[in-house]
């Protein structure tokens, strides 16, 4: 286990490599964590590495390509010849929750940075029997800027015919609930970082003699904020020890964190006022990468329309409810 005073060093050491990240765009986040022993870390604990990891992350605003990082490893059991360098995820387009949108045919989704020329793309594909993974070279396929709320994500738009070659995708299963669980730690670590510039703002500006933080309905709707990022955290560190259905558990993690982002973000943005929404104040870019996030493999709307769905299908079935916290 990693007592208090680990993980303390471990954040600072995070916080420090993000902001020199953020200060000189050549450093290569991956490769400095790896000197830094973060997979030593990670083979220890990896549902602590993974929140700290992305939490961090989050707070950061860090555009570093880190889920694919820890996705490669997953998918690459299922490919023949594993994964070499230079590959990235093709995760699916929004809008399908934690559905594909791949298909035998045509190839669609996102890449979370540009790919390099000659570099492989992994493709998670819906086929007729489940989930195949196709690979196949950036260059075959149109790669074109992702529009969004957040262009500084740098995220990507892939489409083209899916190559005709696939293998079995059985790692692709484990691989969408590592992304949710590091996705909704991403997320908790952005709401956490604007729920701060709420309480900076809201204990500096002043009104009718006092900080506007002393009023009850500022203070409540801070309160609320802080209460559901605690949520999200205790239902994401809960996910890691569901061992029945991690799946679902990992989905209800991602959910509850993308519906604590909007919470965050709307309570964030009324008590900052007229300022809260200016392009001057940094809170704007914590509510715009939060909502482009929360799209990614599912919505929170999206998935706990699918946790509902599941539950009503095994009801009708005659099965319990594995999930039993509400998201």
């Amino acid at each position: 286990m990693v007592d208090a005073a680990e993980i303390e060093l471990l954040t600072g050491s995070l916080r420090e490599l993000f902001a020199e990240a953020a200060a000189d765009v050549s450093i290569d986040v991956p490769a400095r964590l790896r000197e830094l022993g973060w997979d030593g870390v990670s083979a220890e604990n990896p549902a602590r590495a993974t929140t700290l990891l992305f939490v961090e992350k989050g707070r950061a605003l860090s555009t570093a390509a880190l889920l694919d990082e820890t996705l490669l490893p997953l998918l690459a059991t299922d490919l023949p010849g594993g994964i070499g360098p230079g590959s990235a995820v093709c995760y699916p387009a929004p809008g399908t929750g934690s559905g594909l949108s791949s298909t035998p045919q045509a190839t669609t989704g996102i890449l979370v940075r540009r790919p390099a020329a000659g570099e492989r793309l992994v493709i998670p594909v819906a086929d007729t029997d489940g989930v195949h993974l196709a690979v196949g070279y950036a260059d075959d396929f149109t790669v074109t800027p992702l529009p969004s709320l957040d262009p500084s994500a740098g995220w990507y738009a892939v489409s083209g015919p899916t190559p005709a070659e696939r293998c079995a995708g059985d790692a692709w299963a484990t691989a969408l609930a590592t992304a949710h669980r590091a996705l909704a730690a991403e997320l908790i670590g952005i709401a956490e970082r604007a729920l701060e510039l709420a309480v900076e703002h809201t204990g500096s500006r002043r009104q009718f003699g006092a900080p506007i933080a002393a009023f009850q309905a500022v203070r409540h709707r801070l309160a609320d904020g802080y209460v559901t990022i605690a949520a999200a955290r205790a239902l994401l560190d809960a996910s890691f020890a569901d061992t029945a259905d991690p799946g679902v558990a990992a989905l209800a993690a991602k959910a509850r964190a993308g519906r604590a982002h909007d919470l965050v973000s709307a309570n964030a943005v009324q008590v900052c006022g007229a300022m809260g929404a200016t392009l001057e104040h940094a809170l704007h870019r914590y509510v715009n990468r939060g909502a482009i996030l929360d799209a990614l493999l599912g919505s929170g709307a999206e998935l706990t329309a699918e946790l509902g769905g599941m539950a009503r299908r095994r009801v009708a079935a005659g099965e319990g409810i594995p999930l039993l916290v509400e998201v």
